[in-house]
Parts: C-alpha cells; sequence; structure tokens
C-alpha cells in the first residue's frame, strides 16, 4: 500500500526547488506537509512551484526507479522510438520492446510514465483545490491556477493520447478510494482538458510570473488547437491556430538552428517549454538529450561529447528521407566531429539538434529545455485542419506549410534551390505532405508517434522503417500498466493487451 501513496497522494510535497533555469532565484522550499501549509501567498506560490519538478526531473531523483520526471527523457524518446524516426541501441528489455512493438502491458518505462503523468496531475490538483482557499490578491491567487490546470491540461492530454480512456481525477487525492476508479472516456477526459485550457488562458496575469517556462495565454491557445486537431474538430483547430499565428506574438526564428541556442530559450518561436538547468548552481536539473542522443566515444583530451551513449538514433530512412541541402538535415544530425587537431572521425548518423556546441561544447549536463510548443509546429496544425476542413488546401494551408519549407531552404547564409513551394495538390496528397513536413521539422519533439497514429500511417511507415518492427493497429493506443490494474481492479485494459 505504501507505494500508492507514493505514487498517488500528496501528502508531502517534495523539496520545491524550482524547474526553470529562468526563475531560479525563488527561494527553494523544505519538506511542506499538506496538512499544516497552504495558508499564505508565500505558501501557494512554492506549492505552485513544487508542480515543475514532476516534469523535469520527478520526486524520486535522477538516478532512481523513476528515473526523472514526464520531459526528462520517456516524452520525447517514447514518440521517435515507437514510430519511424529511431531505433534503440541501449540493453535494455523495456526500451528493445518499444522499439520493436512486441512490449506488454509489464512494460516499466509505460508504467513509470503513467506514474509521473498522475503524480504531476496530482500536484496540480492541490494548487487547484487548496490555493482559492488562500486569503491573498485574488488576481494572484487565480494566476497560480491558471498555471496548475494548464499543467494538468497537458499531462491528460499526454494520457489520452496514448491510453484513451483513461481515470479523470480533477481533485486532490487524499484517501485511496480517490485513487481507486475507473477510466472516463476520452470525450470526458478532452473537455476537462479544453476546460482547463480555456480557465486557464482567461486568468493568467499579463504582469505577474509572466512566462520563462510557466503558462501564458498564447500557449494556452496553441495547445487548444493541438486539442481540437487530435479530437477532430477541424474548424475549432484551425480557429485556434490562427489566432497564435495572427498574434505575431512568436515569430519563426528565421535560422533553424537559432531554435536550440541557450541563449533564446524561452523567446521568439518557442511559445512553451519545460526548462532545465543542468550546470547552474542552484538546482541540478539537467534532461536527457546530450547522455541519450549524442554519439559516445568522441570524447578526448578535454575535447568532444562527454558522458554520450547514443541509445536512441535515427533510422536510415529518416535520415536519408531529407534534401542533402535542408538546413533541418545539417542541424538535427551528426556524422563526424573534428578535433583542435584537425583530426576528423566519422560515425553513423546521431541526433544533435540540441546540442549547443558554444555554449556546452563537452555536451555533458545541460541547460537545454524541452521546447513543447512552437510555431511551426502550429502553422502545420493550421495547415491540417485547413486541409480536413476543405477537403483539400486552401491559399492559407499552402502558406503555412510554405513558410515552413522556406526557412528550411535558409543555410545559415542564403536561401538554396530546395524544397520549393507547394501548389495544386490533392487533398491526400497535402496530408502526405504535411505528415511528411512534420517529420522533418519535429524530430525528437514529441510528435511523430501521434502524427502517424492521427494520420493512420503507423503500421505502413514503421514496417518501412524498421523491417525488425512488428506494429500493429492496436499499437495505436499504449497498454494500461498491468500493475496498476492489479491496485485498481476498476481499470480495463485496452484491446489486444
Amino acid at each position: 500500500m505504501k507505494r500508492i501513496f507514493n505514487y498517488y497522494i500528496a501528502t508531502v510535497l517534495l523539496s520545491v526547488s524550482v524547474a526553470a533555469c529562468n526563475f531560479l532565484d525563488e527561494v527553494p522550499e523544505s519538506v511542506i506537509n499538506s496538512a499544516t501549509f497552504y495558508k499564505t501567498e508565500s505558501d501557494a506560490v512554492a506549492a505552485t512551484n513544487a508542480i515543475y519538478d514532476y516534469l523535469t526531473v520527478g520526486t524520486e531523483g535522477i538516478f532512481e526507479r523513476g528515473f526523472g520526471g514526464v520531459f526528462f527523457n520517456d516524452y520525447w524518446v517514447f514518440k521517435d522510438v515507437l514510430s519511424d524516426n529511431c531505433t534503440e541501441t541501449i540493453a535494455s528489455q523495456e526500451y528493445r520492446t518499444l522499439n520493436e512493438f512486441s512490449f506488454t502491458a509489464e512494460n516499466e518505462r509505460i508504467e513509470l510514465y503513467w506514474q509521473d503523468i498522475y503524480q504531476t496531475t496530482n500536484a496540480a490538483n492541490v494548487v487547484i483545490d487548496r490555493v482559492p482557499l488562500i486569503d491573498m490578491n485574488v488576481m494572484k491567487r487565480d494566476h497560480l491556477v491558471a498555471e496548475a490546470k494548464f499543467i494538468r491540461a497537458m499531462m491528460y492530454f499526454e494520457a489520452v493520447r496514448l491510453f484513451g480512456d483513461v481515470p479523470l481525477i480533477l481533485h486532490e487525492t487524499v484517501d485511496l478510494k480517490d485513487a481507486f476508479v475507473a477510466r472516463s472516456p476520452k470525450a470526458d477526459v478532452y473537455q476537462a482538458i479544453i476546460e482547463d485550457l480555456e480557465w486557464s488562458r482567461d486568468h493568467l496575469s499579463s504582469t505577474y510570473r509572466v512566462g520563462l517556462g510557466r503558462a501564458t495565454p498564447m500557449a494556452c491557445t496553441a495547445l487548444l488547437s493541438k486539442v481540437y486537431l487530435e479530437m477532430g474538430e477541424y474548424q475549432l483547430s484551425a480557429d485556434q491556430a490562427a489566432i497564435v499565428i495572427n498574434s505575431n506574438q512568436h515569430p519563426l526564428f528565421p535560422d533553424f538552428a537559432d531554435l536550440f541556442k541557450l541563449e533564446n530559450a524561452n523567446s521568439g518561436e518557442i511559445i512553451f517549454a519545460v526548462n532545465y538547468s543542468g550546470t547552474l548552481s542552484q538546482g541540478f536539473k539537467p534532461n536527457q538529450y546530450h547522455v541519450r542522443l549524442l554519439p559516445p566515444n568522441l570524447h578526448k583530451n578535454g575535447e568532444g561529447p562527454k558522458n554520450a551513449f547514443g541509445w536512441e538514433v535515427p533510422t536510415d530512412d529518416l535520415y536519408n528521407s531529407f534534401d542533402p541541402l535542408d538546413r533541418r538535415k545539417d542541424v538535427t544530425f551528426i556524422t563526424s566531429f573534428t578535433y583542435s587537431n584537425n583530426t576528423t572521425v566519422t560515425f553513423n548518423p546521431h541526433i544533435s539538434k540540441f546540442w549547443d556546441r558554444a555554449n556546452e561544447p563537452l555536451g555533458n549536463n545541460t541547460n537545454m529545455d524541452v521546447i513543447y510548443l512552437r510555431t511551426a509546429d502550429i502553422m502545420l496544425v493550421y495547415a491540417e485542419a485547413l486541409n480536413e476542413i476543405g477537403n483539400g488546401p486552401n491559399a492559407t494551408a499552402y502558406q503555412m506549410i510554405n513558410e515552413v519549407r522556406k526557412r528550411a531552404r535558409f543555410n545559415g547564409t542564403i536561401e538554396q534551390p530546395i524544397l520549393p513551394d507547394l501548389s495544386g495538390l490533392s487533398y491526400q496528397q497535402f496530408k502526405d505532405a504535411i505528415l511528411q513536413e512534420r517529420r522533418w521539422e519535429l524530430v525528437m519533439e514529441g510528435d511523430r508517434y501521434h502524427d502517424l497514429v492521427r494520420m493512420g500511417k503507423l503500421v505502413e511507415k514503421v514496417t518501412l522503417a524498421k523491417p525488425f518492427a512488428t506494429p500493429q493497429s492496436f499499437h495505436n493506443l499504449l497498454p494500461i500498466p498491468q500493475r496498476e490494474r492489479n491496485l485498481n481492479t476498476k481499470l480495463t485494459q485496452n484491446p489486444s493487451y
């Protein structure tokens, strides 16, 4: 029974050191007991900050069984390994079976990810339930609740896309019976997500705790566009995407490479990112980009990636799909490394898009954020929704995808004669073009699995890219973790698991 409390019941909020490097000046709190907490404005702020630990390094520490929070690695690892984009090299049965699509409901990584989602959700529920009871400035109080509702919406969006019907728990879990609930229909979960995002959008302050790794009204609108797209509500998706694009609050960076420079964190095109601080003195909160993705065995004489293992590597199908001159290919992959003595080593492609070599030359613990929402993604969402509405693309749909392609033609100096503007495509041709453009644009950013599922291409594309894998149609959902079902007998299982 102790583990139920560990995973579901927030009787103690652990170490509320803040998760975002942009607000590390806020004082971390010690262990907080919920029975005596939530009396002052500072309590409300600390409780809200605590939610971010669940997003980043988790509550058990990065070297424990839980292995970090929601975005520490599995968020972006799952979505490309469970697709045609990446394959695994790590000697782990749990990741190997995900790569091969031979996983079962006993897969520990899926179990831990489920637990991460619900731990984070409960931390948000604590703020949503308790902060309104504190006697404090109403604007600030509502803003803190809005932050929590945005994060709760993110978590349920993650859950419903991966697992389908899921337990919908909208209040703090204070008793075992509150955790033992049945799965709610997808439609109810989506409705709760929409209500959270709309409330959050309408109550976030423009002067208090603004952005920098926290929710903004525009982040709510952008996420709503993605939520409606997954629901098949194409007009509503297009309407929300249009607000984001027409606001021009987050214009595209001129150069694709600028997205992944540390000095550009939480700026420009980036609408919302989960902040990390791998090297700053306050709060050791690194993510796993460099450890998992950069090529191993390159560190020599103080040069080259250090502590890199290359666990997730691109499939040949992904790497070869790029035009050789596409700026995104050069930024996304690394195939050689040159030392200061001009010795160059070459190797199979690895993913390097998150490595800011100027600021983190050793590629070790990283301050690189996990970008969750950015403008190019929303432009392609907009184009996809418009194509569905009109049974074919209109002028705006073409404008959206062609602006993304135009940036990819820019090599940092000039625009190259590649990736011409698209025109004259049928409904299906444009849909295929959107799927392909999203693949090139969003490698390892948490989208590929969902894109393949949404467009009905999971089995076809994975089979072509990874002949050893055995994807089937039931893999459009992940299994409900068997251990959770053993503890909560009200949970049913997804078909064929």
